[in-house]
């Protein structure tokens, strides 16, 4: 007999606060990517931003303290 952990079930509800944040900074990230694509002029630095967000967020968890 092997004493185990009860498995623990993930909501709806919990999953989609897991998943909420990656979601967002994968819709920023394209969607900077897209329209440093085609659109051109002085908004190619906001959308370079945009394009970089995702690398924003890991660089804000690792030096977050």
């Amino acid at each position: 007999m092997s004493a185990s952990k009860p498995r623990v079930k993930l909501s709806a509800k919990r999953l989609g606060a897991i998943f909420a944040v990656p979601a967002i900074a994968f819709a920023v990230s394209l969607a900077g990517l897209i329209a440093a694509l085609l659109v051109e002029g002085r908004a190619d630095l906001f959308f370079a931003i945009a394009s970089g967000f995702g690398l924003i967020i890991a660089a804000a968890v690792i030096f977050r303290k």
